[in-house]
């Protein structure tokens, strides 16, 4: 299975978190946009309930009149979807609108004084909203009489406000989206073009058009760039590393194969042949294993694993206390933190070696080991090994010779 680009890694993930994002804020805002509409709603129903009794008079022996001509001219048209009832204080219907023709009305319960409900009825199966009201009227006798009002809404308008609502969201949501995803996708083709930068030179250097990656690169990409020039040049040196040693290896053979051809011919036999023949091979072995040598001490390379010089400076310490033990040597060794070898393990353990067993032969009985970074903690750019002991030195005179 042929692993996605980083690119489109990244879009697949920005294309989830922004559906996650706008989905979520899309419920919020729907809501939000659902609550204030019923709010909303809910005043205009109690809006309508005040109009209505504005024109609503009690006339003793008659009860509660309200004018045939109500302010909202929805209330006297049947299957406007605005239905308006009252009942008195037993229960008993006392009025309702001509626009409630034809539907079943559930009951209306009676509610305290200045009591309200803002609430969903079922009328008919459908889901209609409803405003009641408690209230009582005082008559010109100043008798008290109770009445609960109750203003009913189909959630026609409500449905069709909160659709179109959803509708708008969608689309500029869509569009916002969609935004997003170029402005995105031209912002990962800006930042990434660094790579392909890498990639095309990489392309050009495998078919010989160039030599090394020359590009200027972004700081987090000048490492990358350095090691793969690094490498570039190990590889290069490597071959050239193998041609020089095969040319020397089969130039160092011509001597012992025209000896040989030589001892084939005519007049030499025996005893004679045989040992020109085991001198030869003998000469050619040694040859072969000192150009293997040769090419393996020239193949250190920069990109080596690297080695923990600490390690291996206290396993010679440990040795060279046993060997001059005698001489009781304080040895003061100052290696710095994460000390590393890139390099081969032999070849430390030989120069090291070598420095701190001449120095113990000479010291009076001190010898210290300092090692460091060229740099600043950059230890493949080199180190600095200095040993030294409180012997009587190198005359002046020999210096130069040394």
């Amino acid at each position: 299975m042929t692993m996605m680009s980083l690119q489109g890694r990244v879009m697949v993930s920005a294309a989830l978190v922004l559906l996650v994002f706008l989905g979520l804020t899309g419920w919020v805002l729907d809501r939000a946009f659902r609550d204030s509409a019923e709010s909303a709603l809910q005043g205009r129903l109690e809006g309508q309930l005040y109009g209505l009794l504005g024109v609503a008079e009690y006339i003793p022996g008659k009860g509660l009149l309200i004018a045939s001509d109500p302010p909202e001219a929805r209330f006297s048209q049947p299957g406007s979807g605005l239905i308006a009832q009252s009942v008195d204080a037993s229960g008993k219907p006392v009025w309702q609108s001509d626009s409630s023709l034809g539907l079943s009305l559930p009951d209306l319960p009676q509610l305290g004084i200045d009591e309200s409900h803002f609430q969903r009825i079922v009328i008919d199966g459908g889901d209609w909203f409803s405003y009641e009201y408690g209230l009582s009227w005082i008559d010109n006798q100043d008798q008290e009489h109770k009445y609960t009002f109750r203003i009913t809404e189909s959630p026609a308008v409500y449905t069709a406000q909160v659709n179109s609502f959803r509708q708008t969201m969608i689309t500029w949501f869509v569009l916002v989206a969609i935004m997003l995803l170029i402005v995105q996708a031209m912002i990962l083709r800006w930042g990434l073009s660094p790579l392909r930068r890498i990639e095309h030179e990489l392309q050009d250097v495998e078919s010989g058009k160039s030599e090394r990656l020359a590009g200027d690169y972004p700081r987090e990409l000048k490492g990358l760039a350095s090691n793969l020039n690094l490498l570039i040049s190990n590889e290069r040196r490597h071959l050239d590393r193998y041609r020089h040693t095969l040319a020397d290896l089969a130039h160092s053979l011509k001597t012992p194969l025209a000896v040989l051809r030589s001892a084939v011919s005519p007049g030499h036999q025996g005893s004679k042949l045989e040992a020109i023949v085991d001198e030869q091979v003998d000469s050619m072995t040694k040859l072969v294993e000192y150009q293997l040598q040769k090419a393996a001490a020239a193949g250190t390379t920069s990109l080596a694993h690297g080695i923990k010089i600490d390690d291996h400076a206290r396993r010679i310490v440990n040795s060279l206390r046993k060997v001059y033990q005698d001489k009781g040597i304080n040895f003061d060794i100052r290696i710095a933190e994460g000390a590393l070898l890139y390099g081969e393990s032999g070849d430390l353990m030989e120069v090291l070696g070598n420095l701190m067993d001449n120095a113990c032969k000479w010291c009076e009985g001190r010898v210290s080991l300092t090692v460091s970074a060229l740099s600043d903690h950059e230890w493949r750019k080199g180190m600095r090994l200095c040993v030294e002991d409180d012997g009587p030195g190198i005359a002046q005179d020999q210096i130069d010779s040394v």
